[in-house]
């Protein structure tokens, strides 16, 4: 089952050096799934930003659609990662999941 956006804003994480941001699993019951996409990721997305968490939230905002589709497709192959936030599932979304 895909992932849906909620629209939350993304948050840095810093321990995981990525932005954090809650998708929905809509299966039932529906599931919150806490997506992180990594701040390299980030960063190759548009590699003519400085390489700071300032310029991750940027890139994170102006190509969410597509971060979102990216974790969408990777829960659908892969399911979630090991580890849980705030006692919900996980998904790193890593430069190799976006096209």
């Amino acid at each position: 089952m895909p992932l849906t956006g909620t629209g939350g804003i993304g948050l840095p994480n810093d321990r995981r050096r990525a932005i954090g941001f809650w998708m929905t699993n809509k299966a039932r019951p529906i599931e919150p799934v806490r997506v992180f996409v990594t701040y390299e990721a980030l960063w190759q997305l548009d590699p003519t930003h400085p390489q700071d968490v300032p310029a991750a939230i940027g890139i994170f905002d102006a190509n969410r659609t597509k971060i979102e589709a990216a974790a969408s497709k990777k829960f659908d192959a892969e399911g979630h990662d090991e580890g849980t936030y705030d006692g919900r599932s996980i998904l790193i979304v890593r430069s190799q999941d976006i096209p």
